[in-house]
């Protein structure tokens, strides 16, 4: 029998990425928040749809309060694909019905391994970064991809070990969504994460506080893409601060972007190419889950996103103010008590 993998979480990348390994044959199970997610994936199946077309996938979807199936069916990996501010009582719902050796992995933004560890402890947390898999929900039971494959070019999982070694059960499981997309383990999760949440940021923040979308940021000149740069640059030096290995960001090294952020001509060229780069593999414009959020009128994640990188900064004496400013914006949209426009972003750069 091969590993039970229980997708907690219907949104886009939990849908996306267990309607691939279904499709393969592996055996998985899509816990749905909403219970008319569920009714739709069992009677039309689970529609995915990229550059290489459509299919229609038959997978075990669940509600809520059917996860205690899992008793007869226990859990070996449980993906956690919630939204940050739902990662510890997902996990604890799951937590009921892990096999002996089973094991959560977070699969979100945010760094949330520390909420799931403090269900499941340590030893049974792990996390899997997500590089630029571009997914979007557009309908009950249906995600696009609005992102070519990356191939060799970009890693787009990279799964670890809180402790950065190599073990077999995350080896395993990066090999597994090997059939998704390019996939590895990393030493260097906490770094990995820290790189994520700034590319994260860089996104939320102007989009979030001032409309547009990833088009803005991606392949104009215009507020949008100024706010992101300086975004990543107070991101860069919080995490930097706070001791984690950065990697690249859209091309361009951790150092590029911050000597952009302070008006250096080559560095911006460089970070400029690099965000030309990743607007060559969107297939079709859209925005971020915080902008879509805002949109339909939800919580954000933007205390998970932006807004942390902007309370890690407080925390450790670093000025921050683009983020700070951005994340207060950001809360005021979710209130309605701010319109979204790119007026909003003018004079913080």
């Amino acid at each position: 029998m091969g590993k039970h993998i229980a997708f907690i979480g219907s949104g886009a990348v939990g849908s996306y990425v267990a309607g691939r390994l279904a499709s393969r044959g592996e055996d998985v199970s899509l816990v749905c928040l909403r219970p008319q997610t569920a009714e739709h994936i069992r009677a039309d199946g689970l529609h995915l749809s990229d550059t290489e077309g459509e299919d229609v996938v038959r997978i075990n979807a669940l509600n809520l309060y059917e996860v205690q199936s899992f008793l007869r069916h226990p859990v070996d990996i449980a993906a956690i694909c919630v939204k940050s501010f739902d990662t510890a009582w997902a996990t604890a719902l799951v937590s009921q019905y892990l096999s002996p050796t089973g094991f959560v992995v977070s699969m979100q933004n945010g760094i949330n391994e520390e909420a799931i560890a403090s269900v499941v402890g340590w030893g049974k947390t792990t996390g899997c970064v997500m590089s630029a898999i571009g997914v979007s929900n557009y309908a009950p039971g249906s995600v696009r991809r609005h992102l070519r494959p990356s191939g060799s070019s970009n890693v787009v999982f990279r799964a670890g070990e809180v402790h950065g070694r190599a073990t077999p059960r995350i080896t395993e499981f990066a090999e597994m969504l090997r059939v998704v997309d390019s996939s590895a383990v990393t030493p260097n999760l906490w770094g990995e994460r820290w790189t994520k949440l700034v590319v994260n940021s860089l996104m939320h923040g102007p989009i979030g506080a001032g409309g547009g979308n990833f088009d803005h940021i991606w392949r104009e000149r215009g507020i949008w893409h100024r706010v992101a740069i300086a975004v990543a640059a107070e991101g860069i030096a919080v995490g930097r601060a706070l001791g984690y290995e950065l990697g690249n960001i859209y091309g361009a090294t951790p150092d590029e972007w911050t000597r952009a952020a302070a008006g250096d001509a080559n560095a911006l060229a460089a970070v400029q190419a690099g965000l030309m780069e990743q607007g060559k593999r969107q297939t079709t414009p859209t925005t971020t889950s915080l902008g879509r959020d805002l949109e339909r009128g939800l919580r954000t994640e933007v205390d998970y996103t932006v807004g942390f990188i902007a309370s890690k900064a407080v925390e450790n004496g670093i000025a921050a103010p683009v983020s700070a400013a951005t994340t207060a914006m950001i809360k005021r949209a979710e209130r309605g008590e701010l319109q979204r426009d790119p007026v909003n972003l003018e004079g913080l750069v």
